[in-house]
């Protein structure tokens, strides 16, 4: 055997092939490869085997096509390719088409099939490879437009598709039907939120009664935040960026639904945990062994009396770790005394006041972060305001030319998603260009200033609310760690003002 006389048997599954292994379980490939090598044996040809086995339309989404092409072919080994038809070569683009037919031209390929062999010094045959490439995307891009001009007029009719894992709400031979039992818990999850439970507290009662999602997993704080910001449940169909009235009946009242949601109802009040006036633990302080926030408790020591009486001898506050992060045996589970903590830090801000190097030294760490350009911030705030209001004429645009029929619908949703994503990410830059400009307007107080503030602070500690003892240290001690043995390790640094 000659090396020029070896080919390629490229084996490959069609959208067709993948629907028929679905519903009958063939071995579609195995089908293929008996076919086509039958067809090599028939006609005594050698050949080497490239099956792909996950296919996609286009070359980049066909790895095993990619080396033929790449590697394979280019080294002038093969004398053809053996293949059911031609199109199972690539339904790509115009490009993938184009790469397809220089590389059969270039090196001279014959192209076997069970029905013909093309030959392109032909230019018959030439010819019909060309129309077979091309055609094979026409075929595809006009099955595609079909079906998404079909989606697209069921979704203005609301009835956008509706996802397997949308709790309380299935899809049956194009019909939306509630599921009775799926939407009461629906209702209790929303009820849960409006009585102030947040997302994660919800997540824990519904495993706690061993309750699953649609996909069988647990519930967590993402699940419950994406049910309670689903708006098919108050009867709103979603597709590509627009918003429709569902064919699906509403699960959640608008009165139930304005409750939960802050941006529909703004007077709505939001339970917040607050530092009571008080409350004896004004640092927040972290294990340095595990890296876990330390929470303040009270201990009571009680002593049995021979009269069989309890008497309570001993009450102090104490800062606590359970160290979850460390495997079980090697829990950090460990406390210190709210008065060593509280006079160690003290210790520290007085230590603070004295050492000036440091303090001038935080000054231009402080100065530094905060020193912006402010004419250069301006001059890209102007360019991003430019290029959101020209994305904003282009989708204008898009809707106007889809209205008109004179763009598809799989152009339209291609172009407008796309647009969308520009101009979302263009508005987080401008909105982080903002808060830099905003740093220019911050008047910082001086080093003299903040120092002769925290000294008179220290001096009258005690007569200071722990609001603003926690503000104190919260600014100019941001991050306070200690060890079992009660060693303090500090961030330092020097606030924009002080407080008090």
């Amino acid at each position: 055997m000659n090396i020029i006389d070896l080919y390629i048997l490229y084996l490959r599954k069609s959208r067709e092939d993948l629907e028929r292994e679905r519903q009958t379980g063939e071995d579609v490939l195995k089908t293929h490869r008996e076919r086509l090598t039958d067809l090599a044996r028939t006609r005594g040809l050698e050949w080497k085997e490239f099956a792909e086995i996950e296919s996609g339309d286009t070359i980049a989404g066909r790895p095993v096509f990619r080396q033929v092409l790449n590697k394979e072919i280019p080294t002038g080994k093969y004398r053809g390719i053996i293949i059911n038809e031609i199109s199972r070569l690539g339904r790509g683009d115009m490009e993938d088409a184009g790469k397809i037919y220089k590389a059969i031209v270039k090196y001279n390929l014959l192209i076997v099939t069970p029905y013909k062999t093309y030959d392109p010094t032909n230019r018959a045959d030439l010819r019909q490879i060309r129309f077979e490439l091309f055609l094979s995307r026409e075929e595809f891009e006009l099955i595609r437009e079909r079906l998404m001009d079909g989606r697209d007029h069921k979704a203005k009719q609301g009835y956008a598709p509706c996802y397997l894992a949308t709790l309380g709400i299935e899809s049956y031979r194009g019909r939306m039907l509630i599921v009775p039992e799926e939407a009461a818990l629906v209702r209790e999850i929303f009820e849960m939120r409006a009585e102030g439970k947040s997302y994660q507290e919800i997540a824990n009662i519904l495993n706690q009664r061993g309750l699953k999602t649609k996909r069988g997993t647990q519930y967590h704080h993402s699940t419950v935040n994406k049910i309670l910001h689903n708006r098919r449940y108050i009867g709103k169909a979603k597709w590509r960026g627009k918003e429709y009235e569902s064919q699906s009946p509403a699960i959640i009242p608008m009165d139930l639904w304005n409750l939960v949601h802050d941006e529909v109802n703004p007077s709505r009040t939001v339970t917040k945990r607050t530092l009571k006036e008080d409350s004896p633990y004004w640092v927040d302080l972290y294990c340095h062994e595990c890296g876990r926030r330390m929470y303040g408790e009270w201990v009571t020591v009680d002593r049995l009396l021979k009269s069989g009486c309890s008497k309570t001898y001993n009450e102090y506050g104490i800062y606590i770790c359970s160290g979850k992060r460390l495997p079980a045996e090697e829990r950090c589970r460990h406390q210190q005394r709210i008065a060593y903590v509280h006079d160690m830090v003290l210790k520290e801000l007085r230590a603070y006041t004295k050492n000036r190097s440091l303090i001038k030294r935080l000054e231009k760490e402080r100065d530094k972060r905060n020193s912006v350009d402010s004419a250069e911030i301006e001059r890209k705030i102007s360019e991003i305001k430019k290029r959101i209001s020209e994305l904003d004429k282009f989708m204008a645009k898009l809707d106007n030319d889809y209205k008109a029929g004179t763009l598809i619908a799989i152009l339209y949703g291609k172009h407008y998603e796309e647009t969308v994503r520009q101009k979302e990410f263009a508005e987080n830059e401008l909105a982080s260009l903002r808060a830099k400009s905003q740093k220019s307007n911050v008047v910082l107080e001086g080093m003299d200033s903040i120092i002769e503030k925290l000294k008179k602070a220290i001096e009258t500690w005690d007569d200071i609310s722990t609001p603003v003892k926690k503000k104190i240290i919260s600014a100019t001690l941001p991050r306070v760690e200690i060890t079992k043995d009660g060693m303090l390790f500090i961030v330092r640094a020097l606030p924009n003002f002080l407080a008090i």
